[in-house]
């Protein structure tokens, strides 16, 4: 007995000493990543028309990206989460891809975000570190969860809730528990790290928040079941559009791909509005101040222009999209619930976010590191329902979903979602991919019959 308390103290120690040492070096690195990619958006800032180059730029990042050391292309959120449940290393070279082609997607136009590079960079620092100690695969393991969680925390600054999306993404219906303590103190140092080195972050307080009744929760079951339908249109159309780029990449060339997709881009910018290009701070904090949105389609075009970004050879996250996506789609159901639109926008950002990750806890507590405690009860129920009516899509194809078995006594069973990897597997036409994205959207207004 004594012995094995004596074994769980040093073993606290020493993850303690380790998840420090993540949190300091990710947090360095995460403060070094996007004071480079304020110093690029700034740049191109005074440049008119800065995204007309986009076609351009994507074929020369897909080819940079996937074509020089075409081993190492683990610069994605998925990438990273395929590497961690599969017991995998990354290499110190797609680290480096991350770090620079996803800066150029998102300072020439790219609409992506800017968590994947610090994950990709926290997880792969982590994995390098943990080769070099000779540590045991678990333990590798456990120090890229722990290299996630701080570049997560540092991007966003949010220690907590970036420390838990860390280990709630990775599999949908299981928290590893076991890796929770390191991860917090590897996201918390993280976080004091960037915010020592001068990264600013979006707080805002909310200074109105209706009184909870029974009309209000009302209200607060309908915004997350809309939610999660703008979850499930965000998923099926990033899968459409993945898919559409590969069939057009296998019947013409990779080339054409990626100019076709850039031309679209730049036809968004200049007809509708450069607003739903690059990063996309600027519709965030519009709407979270309180502000309409420009567009009561703009949560559409962001989804769309994010998802032909990356089908076009584009590198970068998909997180910080998702909170444009989920504000501007808040802000434009307030008018029609009749609630304050700077709230409805916040609970958009964290409750999107939840379904399309399948991380209500994170996203839960994110609204509270965000935007006060006081969103706490409005915002657990939004991201509980826009994750129940996601069900078992995500927006992350390797991320793994446990789900109880059909029959009692059977336990949970791994799920698993076929997606078209290669250009080889047979492409669905045109007309089939329509159907089967409706479909999917219909299902999930239509009540399941129980035996």
């Amino acid at each position: 007995m004594f012995d094995e308390h004596k074994n769980s103290v040093i073993s606290i120690i020493k993850w303690f000493f380790w998840a420090t040492v993540i949190g300091l070096v990710v947090g360095v690195l995460d403060a070094l990543f996007l004071k480079a990619l304020d110093a690029a958006i700034t740049f191109r800032q005074d440049i008119p028309l800065f995204y007309i180059g986009l076609p351009f730029v994507l074929y020369g990042v897909a080819v940079l990206g996937r074509k020089v050391a075409k081993r190492d292309i683990d610069y994605s959120t998925d990438a990273v989460i395929n590497k961690i449940n599969s017991y995998r290393p990354i290499s110190f070279i797609s680290i480096f891809k991350g770090f620079v082609l996803s800066i150029v997607t998102m300072a020439t136009g790219g609409s992506a975000g800017k968590e994947a590079p610090c994950a990709d960079v926290g997880a792969g620092i982590s994995s390098i570190l943990a080769r070099l100690m000779r540590m045991n695969p678990q333990d590798q393991r456990k120090m890229m969860i722990c290299g996630v969680s701080a570049g997560f925390a540092g991007v966003f600054g949010v220690p907590i809730s970036g420390a838990l999306f860390g280990l709630e993404v990775l599999w949908a219906g299981h928290i590893f528990y076991e890796v929770m303590f390191p991860a917090l103190v590897a996201g918390i140092t993280a976080f004091q790290v960037t915010s020592f080195l001068g990264v600013d972050y979006i707080y805002h307080p909310l200074h109105f928040v209706p009184v909870f009744s029974e009309q209000f929760f009302l209200k607060m079951i309908v915004a997350g079941m809309f939610f999660g339908l703008v979850s499930v249109l965000f998923i099926e159309i990033s899968k459409f559009i993945r898919v559409l780029f590969r069939y057009l990449a296998l019947k013409t060339r990779p080339f054409w791909a990626c100019v076709i997709g850039g031309l679209f881009l730049v036809a968004v910018g200049y007809f509708i509005s450069p607003l739903y290009l690059g990063l996309g701070m600027p519709g965030i904090e519009n709407v979270l101040s309180g502000n309409p949105p420009d567009s009561p389609f703009g949560f559409l075009y962001k989804m769309i222009t994010t998802s032909v970004t990356f089908a076009a050879g584009g590198i970068g996250g998909i997180v910080t999209p998702i909170f444009f996506v989920g504000a501007q789609a808040g802000a434009m159901l307030a008018d029609f619930l009749r609630v304050d639109s700077a709230t409805l926008a916040a609970l958009g950002l964290v409750a999107v976010l939840a379904g399309t990750a399948n991380t209500p806890l994170a996203a839960s507590i994110m609204a509270i590191e965000l935007f006060g405690p006081e969103i706490a009860p409005y915002a657990a129920v939004a991201c509980v329902i826009s994750f129940l009516v996601t069900g078992q899509q995500s927006i992350y194809p390797s991320q793994r979903i446990s789900l109880e078995g059909g029959k009692a006594g059977e336990g949970p069973v791994l799920q698993t979602r076929p997606v078209y990897e290669s250009a080889e597997q047979k492409m669905p036409t045109r007309k089939g991919l329509i159907k089967k994205t409706l479909w999917k959207m219909v299902k999930h207004l239509i009540p399941t019959k129980t035996k």
